[in-house]
């Protein structure tokens, strides 16, 4: 007897709103539009002959309908992605090499492969930690993860992430200056990467105005939050790179303001070509620890607001 089902399209959308109660989070975790997700629901709703989802100012609530297939249907997805995974692992082990920019790679995408593996023992990762983009025509990797801007030719690009950026340092360092402010700074050490200027923009976005005595150890990459860790001063991080040592605590942030970066974080692959079931997999399980990275932030900055007084603006 042949199953009279709503298109699966439809469901999938409606099981990520429902479970992220937001049509916006639910478009990212898909890589849709929030229009597709919007017009899936729809679909499922005239289908079913009921609401789902009230429509309010502020977003959208689960109707008691809505609510109730929403937890009859994560687990049958879940059930689902099992079995998916079960039939993948009959037979060989695919390998899958991917480029990850250094950062990254050692302050938030090696402690999390566990993960990855767990999830799909199948899949075999071949990580390489370079600055070196990566020419998908002569090189053979599957996937990149790079930090900047874009765009980049030749190539498929998927954000992965937005960038905010914010002062950290040791805990120890904040001993007897609890009431720290940015124009504070220049009786400090402060930390630098190869762009100096990032510590001016910051500060300015502080509505600090002033000269800062700019000499000291410049740091490649990484090496500048590690610095910090080490209690040698203050450092500019971003949110993927240190929510890790913010939990842990071997981190904190003196001030609760944050600068827009204009780089964000993104997954690319060849352009034009067909994305594998093992690129797939990465791509998709990356973009949830990308989310729940953010999440973890978020609660952080909830719960450590600190008022900040900015400088007068001058005469």
């Amino acid at each position: 007897m042949a199953r009279r089902l709503p298109s699966l399209n439809a469901l999938k959308a409606f099981e990520a709103a429902a479970r992220n109660e937001s049509f916006t989070d639910a478009a990212g975790e898909l890589f849709v539009t929030h229009a597709a997700v919007s017009r899936h629901i729809r679909e499922l709703e005239e289908y079913l002959g009921t609401e789902l989802f009230t429509r309010t100012g502020r977003g959208v609530e689960l109707t008691d309908a809505g609510r109730i297939f929403g937890q009859r249907l994560t687990p049958l997805f879940d059930q689902l992605a099992d079995a998916a995974r079960e039939a993948a692992a009959v037979g060989a082990t695919r390998t899958l090499k991917v480029s990850v920019e250094p950062a990254i790679a050692s302050r938030w995408l090696v402690g999390r492969i566990g993960k990855f593996s767990d999830l799909h023992p199948d899949i075999e990762l071949s990580i390489d930690a370079s600055n070196r983009l990566v020419d998908f025509h002569v090189d053979d990797y599957d996937l990149g993860i790079r930090y900047g801007r874009g765009p980049w030719e030749d190539v498929e690009m998927f954000k992965l992430s937005d960038v905010v950026i914010f002062p950290v340092c040791a805990p120890k360092l904040l001993s007897g200056a609890e009431n720290l402010q940015p124009a504070q700074l220049d009786d400090f050490t402060l930390l630098h990467e190869n762009r100096k200027e990032y510590w001016a923009d910051w500060l300015k976005e502080a509505g600090v105005k002033a000269e800062m005595d700019w000499r000291g150890t410049v740091f490649q990459n990484h090496l500048a939050i590690e610095a910090a860790e080490a209690g040698q001063g203050f450092a500019l991080g971003d949110q993927i790179l240190c929510t890790d040592s913010l939990v842990e605590g071997w981190l904190t942030r003196p001030f609760s303001i944050d600068m827009k970066d204009h780089g964000s974080y993104w997954i690319v692959r060849k352009k034009g070509s067909k994305e594998q079931a093992t690129a797939r997999a990465f791509r998709e399980w990356l973009m949830g620890e990308m989310v729940e990275t953010n999440r973890r932030f978020q609660l952080i900055k909830a719960k450590d607001q600190k008022p900040v007084a900015k400088s007068a603006p001058a005469a």
